[in-house]
């Protein structure tokens, strides 16, 4: 199911960069980040990738992906690159290769 491999490839990501766990369901997710503003700077850095992001928690600690329910099952995989280098450049740092 798509939004088990959007949650899988956060958790990969999660894990590789280092930060705390990815949580949600079905294809509302949010990858949270341990310092706050974080999540700004990845949802910055994503939309300059041409990726939209949100951010939620009280200290924008968080970044949520919220993809349309008419996504394809290509489109995700594209996101969630651009999501990816977009946390290696601003605050993450990959622990393990990818």
């Amino acid at each position: 199911m798509l939004g088990e491999r959007v949650g899988r490839a956060l958790a990969d990501t999660a894990r590789r960069h280092g930060l705390p766990a990815s949580r949600g369901r079905g294809l509302a997710w949010g990858l949270p980040f341990g310092r706050p503003g974080s999540a700004r700077a990845v949802c910055d850095a994503a939309c300059r990738g041409g990726l939209l992001l949100e951010t939620a928690g009280p200290h924008d600690e968080v970044a949520t992906v919220l993809p349309p329910l008419t996504v394809t099952d290509e489109q995700p995989e594209v996101g969630l690159e651009v999501l990816d280098e977009s946390v290696a450049s601003t605050v993450g740092r990959r622990t393990l290769a990818a």
